[in-house]
Parts: structure tokens; C-alpha cells; sequence
């Protein structure tokens, strides 16, 4: 039977991941006033995906890939339209049929497919949503190749890391605008989603089964009698009543903690509904991800996991779990690949289970920190084992957490474990405040603006705003030949959060023995206190003197040329420490970036040339 809610209550992220986390299988359909949608899971994992918005289709994706033609497109519509019956094949079928499409391009874009859905259902803030456990719906696109179906079978948490980075850069482009959609009156009691449409060649619709009741879950991701709701016709919503978060707690509670009273287990499912709220922006919109920040699990202890990702997701920080060894590799590399920084959290050890014995968390916890030496690790262990939290810290963990067990202190376990998520919160809400972690979180989210720009000013541009995160004054200096001419600038001419500035556009030449040369000539950045004549006799009669010394001095390099150097200086504020390695690193990639651009604007300009002969 169906699990149904609003997503104003649960939102369509922590759907997923109650699906992936609880293994379930059966088709999810998301209906909001933007758009319909549906994924396919099998044990967890996402199999298929379908959308209502015309820019989700798996010909446009193909088509804006560049795996196809515009030309070979129209081709397999037109065969597909003089087909009728059992002649008429999926567009995905009549592309590798009949116009050479790759069997490892068609699943590339299937599984594009999903990861966009996926971005697009994120946005929705109002609707609802029905969960059809063990009834796999699967789109007919994805069953045209039965023996190739395993390799659309995605990772969900690795598909949530991508969608939530791609959702993040269209935000930060415009693309996505965050709004807060209206609700009627009478919440989802009105909400009538479109009827389905009939299928064509480039449209994967969803299938919901028609029934004359829907009953609100049973045993649906651990969930059992909550509301009934009743369905007069397919995709029409009658009499829905709000979604109770806390029915997810209390089933995972009775399940996991049979050794608690019925009054220590309504404690521990009072506090956890009570921390339950969707995590808040600084606007009052519900956030989807919280920048860079994130946490992995790595525990067999089920209420652990359930009760850390809900106390993470109260701060807004992203949080993936895992059992799993292999599973716990792709999360790690996942992350950092996609510029996350993410601490690492192992629960204490069981010793009733082989893999999670002390030994066996020992030796995860010895490779993990050998093969990624930047990430945190977080122990969690009993407050007895003094021995184990001795070991722990001394071979490098950031901390050892006590955390409460049962067989040690059964008397006060609720209240205990209540103490032990609060302080835990609090803890974790201060790791990722550290300046460090902020200026990797700043570095992440200009990376992901970085992809989008295709033209070389609005690179130098971002590199002057990424540096302008950090310092009080900062300005854009073009290297030309002996000479530096003065761009844009932050802080200079209005206040910092007036944001950029017109072009300055004084020059200043540039001396032999200068900083600037050095920097220039070496390629290298420059960042402490300077007494260079540069600075007193021509650079600051134009843009005033700092009141600290210490300055910054960033090259961008482009096809083994500096183009740009960005300064920067703590203007009326005294020097603070500044992690020249991210600067560094991100100069490096706007490098790449420029590069990029250049390249493409000689290949426009070459085919306008050969255009005109």
C-alpha cells in the first residue's frame, strides 16, 4: 500500500534517502504545482526516471550533450511516428537502431536523466508525493536492453551529492529560482495534478495504478497506520491530512530499542520530532543543502544512524550513511570530487558483529585516514572504554564522543542518548563554523560558478569576488606588457557590500625589482606585509593606504601567461590568517577556466572567418 505525504512536511530529499536507507523498492510519484515526476527504486537504488517538463526528455538531453544530432533526432521521431503497435519503439531504441546511437551513450543519458529529475524535484517545495513500495513502474527506454538494466541501477546517495551540487550551481546562476510557492486554501485537499499524458517518442510517463482507496502507509519505510486518504480517480487527492514525521521515529524506535519502556521510547521520539523542522535559510526558505558542509556515517547500529542524520539535518548539513565498506570509499571520493569536505563519523564497535568489532573499526579507521589525510574523523564510543578512546585519539582522530549504551547505563538511557544527540549537535555546528571549513565552503560554491562561465571577463570577475570573501579591499589588475591597468574592484571606491566597482582603469608601470614582477615572473602568489615601492609611490596614492601592511597579491595564468593580478589588503581592519592554498587552488582552476574560454572564442572566431570566405 502507498506511503503519501506533502512535502512541506518532509521534504523530497529526506524521502529519498529514507528509501535508500531502508532498501526499499517501488515507485516514487512527486506531484507539485511546477511539474510531475517519477523514480523507480529497486532495493534502494534508482532504476528510472521520468519528468513532465519538456526539458527533461531523454532526446533533449542526448541532443544538448552533443550525442546526437539535431538531424539524427528528427530521423528516429519520424520512423517513430509512422510506426503504430508493436513496431513503435522506445526513442531510445530507434536511436541505436537506427541512427548509431552507442549503447554506452544511451545509458549515460539515462542516467543523466534521473540525476536531473532528481535536481528539478528538489525545487519543489509544496506537494505531495505517493510511494507504491514493490509495484517498479519501470519507463520502457530503461527496459529495452533487460541485460543492460543493472548499469542504470545509481546509487542514490551518490546521485543526492550530484543533484544537490548541480541544484546549488543553477541557483547561484539563476536558473533555479528559490520561491516560496503559494498553497490554497484548504492545503492539499484542492491539489489536482494533471491528468497523464498519452505516451510519445520522447516522453516517459508515469504509471499509477487507479484504486478507489489509498491507505496512507503500512510498514512503508518502517512507517504503520497513519493516515487514510481516499482517491477517487488517478492523480486527484481528497481529505489529505499533514504528514507526521514523528511516525517515522516512533516505528524505527519500537524496532531498534526493544529493551526501553514505552515511556522512555515516547521520550526519545518526542525529542527527535521536536528537532524534526526543516533547516532554515537566512531568508526563512527552507535550504536544500547547506553549502559544503557534510557528514558520513559509518556505523551497523540503525537508530545511530537514523538519530545523527536528524540531528544534521536540524543544522542543515548534509549527511550520507553507510554500513558498508565499498559504499563508504564512493561516499568519501564522491564528495571530495565534488568539493565537499565532509567529516567522517564512526560509531563504537560491537563486538557481537565481526565487521564492527573493535578491531574491524580499527583497521577501516587506519586506511580511511591514510588514504585521505585532510578529512576529520569523529570516534563515537562508550565513556568506559578508555582504552579504545586512548587509541583512538592517539592515532589522529579529531575526537573521541562518548555516547551512551544501554548495558552500561540502562536506568537513564533516554536521557542519556538525548544529552549525548544535543551535545553532539552543538559539536558539529561548531566544526563546520571553524574559518577553515567557511573558506572551504566559499571556495566550493565559486567553483561551481566557476563551471558555468564561458567568457574570460567574468572569470577575472569571480576571482576578484572570491577574494573579496575574505579580504576588505580587493582589485583586479591587467598585466600588460610593462605596465598594470586597473579593472574592476571591491571595497575600493564604495563600501565592500556595494559589490564590484566600475573599472578603475589607472595604470601604474611595473618596476624591476617590484613584488608585482616577482609574482608575475614566478607565477607564484605573494600574501604578509610588504614595504615594496610599488605600493607607496604609485598604487596607493590611487586607492589609499591600508591600515595593516599585509597584503595579497594572486596571478592568473592563462596559456603560460599571466593575465591578471588580483590585490588585496585588509583595508581599516588589522591582518588576519588567511589559507593561501585554497587562493592558490582556485586561481589555478579560474586558469584552466580562462584557457577554455580563449579556446572557444579562437574557434568561433576561426569558423566566422572560414563563414565569410
Amino acid at each position: 500500500m502507498p506511503l503519501t505525504g506533502e512535502l512541506e512536511h518532509l521534504p523530497i530529499v529526506d524521502v529519498i534517502q529514507l528509501i535508500h536507507s531502508t532498501r526499499k523498492s517501488g515507485t516514487l510519484n512527486v506531484y507539485s504545482r511546477k511539474g510531475e515526476g517519477q523514480l523507480v527504486f529497486n532495493n534502494g537504488y534508482i532504476v528510472s526516471a521520468t519528468h513532465s517538463s519538456e526539458k527533461l526528455k531523454i532526446g533533449k538531453i542526448l541532443l544538448e550533450s552533443h550525442i546526437i544530432t539535431q538531424a539524427e533526432l528528427d530521423k528516429a521521431l519520424g520512423i517513430q511516428e509512422l510506426s503504430e503497435g508493436d513496431e513503435r519503439k522506445p526513442l531510445i531504441a530507434t536511436l541505436l537502431d537506427h541512427c548509431g546511437l552507442s549503447k554506452d551513450a544511451a545509458f549515460k543519458a539515462l542516467e543523466t536523466l534521473i540525476e536531473m529529475t532528481v535536481v528539478e524535484m528538489i525545487s519543489w517545495s509544496r506537494g505531495i508525493f505517493t510511494l507504491d513500495v514493490d509495484e517498479i513502474n519501470v519507463s520502457d527506454d530503461y527496459r529495452y536492453l533487460p541485460k543492460q538494466l543493472q548499469t542504470v541501477s545509481l546509487d542514490t546517495q551518490m546521485v543526492l551529492m550530484d543533484a544537490l551540487r548541480i541544484f546549488d550551481e543553477k541557483v547561484h546562476s539563476g536558473e533555479i529560482e528559490l520561491t516560496e510557492e503559494p498553497l490554497d486554501e484548504g492545503s492539499l485537499q484542492s491539489f489536482q495534478p494533471t491528468e497523464p499524458s498519452t505516451p510519445s517518442g520522447d516522453s516517459i510517463p508515469g504509471t499509477v495504478q487507479d484504486s478507489a482507496e489509498i491507505i496512507v502507509s503500512e510498514d512503508i519505510l518502517g512507517l504503520a497506520d497513519l493516515d487514510k486518504i481516499e482517491r477517487r480517480k488517478p492523480h486527484v487527492f481528497k481529505s489529505l491530512e499533514a504528514f507526521d514525521p514523528a511516525q517515522i521515529h516512533r516505528q524505527l524506535i519500537e524496532r531498534t530499542l526493544l529493551e526501553l519502556s514505552a515511556n522512555e521510547r515516547e521520550s526519545l521520539v518526542s525529542y527527535l520530532a521536536n528537532i524534526s523542522t526543516p533547516f532554515l535559510g537566512e531568508d526563512g526558505m527552507q535550504s536544500a543543502t547547506a553549502k559544503s558542509q557534510a557528514v558520513i556515517i559509518y556505523t551497523c547500529d540503525e537508530f545511530l544512524q537514523h538519530a545523527i542524520m536528524t540531528v544534521c539535518k536540524k543544522e542543515g548539513i548534509l549527511v550520507f550513511v553507510t554500513a558498508n565498506r565499498h559504499e563508504l570509499d564512493n561516499l568519501i571520493d564522491r564528495a571530495l570530487y565534488k568539493y565537499l569536505e565532509p567529516i567522517l563519523v564512526f560509531g563504537p564497535p560491537a563486538a557481537d558483529i565481526d565487521d564492527f568489532d573493535q578491531d574491524a573499526i580499527i583497521d577501516v579507521r587506519s586506511l580511511k585516514m591514510a588514504q585521505y589525510p585532510q578529512i576529520s574523523i569523529i570516534q563515537l564510543a562508550s565513556p568506559l572504554d578508555f582504552t579504545f578512546s586512548l587509541q583512538s585519539l592517539n592515532d589522529g582522530v579529531r575526537a573521541v564522543f562518548p555516547m551512551p549504551y544501554y548495558s552500561e547505563r540502562g536506568e537513564t538511557f533516554a536521557e542519556d542518548m538525548i544529552n549525548f544527540l544535543n551535545t553532539f549537535q552543538t559539536y558539529i555546528r561548531g566544526c563546520f563554523n571553524e574559518e577553515r571549513r567557511q573558506q572551504f565552503a566559499r571556495m566550493r560554491n565559486s567553483l561551481s560558478g566557476l563551471r558555468l562561465l564561458r567568457k574570460a571577463p567574468d572569470i577575472s570577475l569571480l576571482v576578484l569576488q572570491f577574494v573579496s570573501e575574505i579580504f576588505e579591499r580587493t582589485l583586479t589588475l591587467i598585466v600588460d606588457k610593462n605596465e598594470l591597468i586597473a579593472e574592476r574592484s571591491v571595497g575600493i571606491i564604495d563600501d565592500k557590500v556595494s559589490g564590484p566597482s566600475a573599472p578603475m582603469k589607472f595604470r601604474i608601470p611595473v618596476r624591476r625589482e617590484s613584488i608585482f614582477k616577482q609574482a608575475i615572473q614566478s607565477g607564484s602568489a605573494f600574501y604578509g606585509p610588504s614595504a615594496d615601492g610599488m605600493l607607496s609611490d604609485l598604487l596607493y596614492p590611487e586607492i589609499g593606504t591600508p591600515q595593516d601592511a599585509t597584503i595579497l597579491l594572486l596571478p592568473l595564468k592563462s596559456n603560460d601567461r599571466i593575465i591578471t593580478l588580483t590585490y588585496a589588503d585588509f583595508g581599516s581592519q588589522k591582518a588576519r590568517q588567511v589559507s593561501l592554498d585554497f587562493l592558490e587552488f582556485f586561481a589555478g582552476q579560474a586558469g584552466i577556466a580562462m584557457e577554455n574560454a580563449l579556446f572557444r572564442k579562437q574557434l568561433n572566431n576561426s569558423g566566422q572567418v572560414a563563414v565569410t570566405h
